[in-house]
């Protein structure tokens, strides 16, 4: 049997709510992580082999990384892995053949938020981008004594939650100066059980 090694993953990204599929040959991966990224620049999967098996690292909805490892044979010929959250059960993603997996995505994603659905998709972007990056740095957290900090995205705005407080940060996403105030700030860090306003917590003393 001739297999091709042409795949299709489809991943939810925790950070835009969108659904983004990727088409990829099995034949490019190695013992090195092959990175996934969203259009809006957010790092949302990564696959790396392993023997006779691949592992998916890939993000939760509260931005939580989990780690699936699949056989072989399931990666090369199922027609459609769904990919679940180990803990909660909740869809991540769908990985198989293209037609499979897009027929999957467009159902799941019919619910979910769309690029065309920002206020301003630019700023939405940059905003995203900048707050991975402060996650890639863990600059992004809670001060209580077991932060998971998770993202939920608006229209026209992002929110920062502690899962296990329940602190937020919430930030608006639809000027220039929205970018200019977060990007000014090198970390951001919670207080338990406090709920701020980006722009209010940056207002100038007078």
């Amino acid at each position: 049997m001739l297999l091709s090694g042409e795949r299709t993953m489809a991943i939810h990204c925790p950070a835009c709510e969108h659904v983004q599929l990727h088409h990829f040959s099995l034949f490019e991966l190695s013992g090195s992580p092959h990175a996934f990224y969203c259009a809006c620049g957010y790092t949302q999967a990564q696959i790396t082999k392993r023997n006779r098996r691949y592992e998916i690292s890939i993000l939760t909805a509260a931005g939580d990384r989990v780690r699936l490892l699949f056989p072989f044979r399931d990666i090369w010929t199922a027609s459609l892995l769904t990919l679940y959250s180990p803990d909660e059960g909740e869809i991540l993603g769908f990985f198989g053949d293209c037609d499979h997996v897009e027929e999957a995505a467009v159902e799941y994603d019919s619910d979910l938020l769309q690029p065309d659905d920002f206020f301003a998709p630019e700023v939405m972007t940059r905003i995203l981008a900048y707050l991975q990056k402060l996650a890639a740095a863990h600059k992004i957290g809670c001060t209580c004594s077991s932060p998971a900090v998770g993202i939920d995205v608006y229209p026209d705005k992002v929110e920062l939650v502690c899962s296990h407080c329940g602190s937020a940060i919430l930030m608006s996403a639809v000027s220039e100066e929205d970018v200019n105030r977060l990007v000014s700030l090198p970390e951001l860090k919670m207080k338990p059980a406090s709920y701020i306003y980006l722009g209010e917590w940056l207002k100038p003393i007078r």
